[in-house]
């Protein structure tokens, strides 16, 4: 009896294995896209305003990149270019000044902002990412600058 519960236990866990085998091998980013946890991204460099970028990325199934902790937020920055000094991401507060949303919909529950950032400096309610100092800044959103958009698996 027992010998059998092991055997049976054993084809779950070879099965369960399997399975995730499987959908391992049939989800993978789409070519020049790369893979961070449970999403896909790619850096564009062709500049253009903040919505251009995001609607951009929504013709390719994905949003302007949120960042949810350091360690993605590390990963984004290895992802560009080293002559990128700044690019777009998925935030803004353009529907309440001060109140910062991910054009994705997920919990804005992280923030890498410069000090004294955001500061609304000549109505920026677009987030971009800063090289000079690796952190956020708020930048007027009609500023032309590359982007990254993400995706779900």
């Amino acid at each position: 009896m027992i010998f059998n519960q092991l055997i049976f236990h054993n084809n779950i866990i070879i099965f369960r294995m399997f399975l995730y085998w499987i959908v391992n091998l049939v989800k993978k980013c789409p070519y020049g896209w790369t893979n961070f946890g449970v999403r896909c991204y790619k850096f564009f460099s062709e500049a253009v305003n903040w919505i251009t970028a995001e609607k951009n990325c929504q013709r390719l199934d994905a949003n302007l990149a949120s960042v949810h902790n350091k360690i993605e937020q590390d990963f984004l920055l290895s992802l560009l270019p080293s002559s990128t000094t700044r690019c777009w991401f998925g935030t803004h507060d353009g529907e309440q000044e001060g109140q910062w949303l991910w054009t994705d919909g997920t919990p804005y529950d992280y923030t890498y902002w410069a000090p004294g950032q955001p500061d609304n400096k000549g109505i920026e309610n677009c987030g971009e990412f800063n090289f000079e100092n690796n952190r956020w800044n708020d930048a007027a959103c009609l500023t032309s600058l590359g982007y990254v958009c993400a995706k779900y698996l």
